[in-house]
């Protein structure tokens, strides 16, 4: 049975590491990452005209939810989560990427716009924002803290398996982390996208397979297209 290293926050208790099991993998569920919770008062966002949501991490992160402010989900993970809140997000891009969110928000110009997402999330969007003439906050959800100790001896173990056949990546980070863990870039790597890629590349992994869409089904569909269970139960 083909094997996969899943380097997500959640564990065994994420959805990818469900779903890739229910589709026939055996899965490693070791995360180079951990989040950790910030703190945040909801009245600060109540002045924004646009409260822009990156994860669903980021929208339970707040204990309420202001008034007032019109809300963006980076995709429909997130837009389900807001909805789930009571709140019917007013902008959700057609692709779930923070790159596609920042150039297809509309009404941005001249507006005030906070940003929730995480501590280690890159400058692009706000970037984007800002050149579209917008004033932009990042406000910290959650940190993303690196190479969590606790993870290293399931890694050893993980890098073990003679079936393993490529480690899950889902944000830069990530990869970061795993290197930090004491991981192998000879191990080849799937990506929920670009930037990812593009992290994983630098640091010398191949990368075999890329998320269509940013989420655990476009993850899934990277991960049978790079490593097809029927070649190997064939074989």
């Amino acid at each position: 049975m083909i094997a996969v290293l899943v380097t997500r926050p959640g564990g065994e208790a994420d959805r990818l590491v469900h779903a890739l099991r229910s589709q026939g993998y055996r899965v490693h569920a070791v995360p180079t990452v951990q989040t950790e919770a910030v703190e945040l008062d909801s009245r600060s966002l109540a002045s924004y005209d646009w409260v822009v949501f990156t994860s669903a991490r980021g929208v339970g992160a707040l204990a309420e939810l202001p008034t007032g402010p019109r809300f963006a989900a980076v995709g429909p993970g997130t837009a389900k989560a807001l909805r789930a809140r009571g709140v019917e997000p007013a902008y959700v891009p057609a692709a779930a990427d923070g790159a596609e969110l920042g150039q297809t928000l509309p009404d941005v110009e001249g507006r005030r716009i906070a940003l929730v997402r995480a501590s280690a999330a890159d400058a692009e969007l706000p970037d984007v924002l800002r050149g579209r003439g917008a004033t932009v906050e990042d406000v910290i959800a959650y940190r993303t803290l690196e190479v969590p100790p606790e993870s290293a001896s399931a890694l050893r173990a993980a890098l073990n398996d003679l079936d393993l056949g490529a480690v899950v990546f889902a944000s830069g980070s990530a990869v970061r982390g795993f290197i930090g863990l004491g991981g192998t870039a000879r191990l080849p790597a799937i990506t929920i996208g670009p930037r990812t890629t593009a992290r994983a590349n630098e640091l010398g992994f191949r990368v075999i397979g890329e998320a269509a869409t940013q989420s655990v089904a476009g993850l899934v569909d990277a991960v049978a297209r790079a490593l097809p269970l029927e070649v190997k139960n064939n074989a």
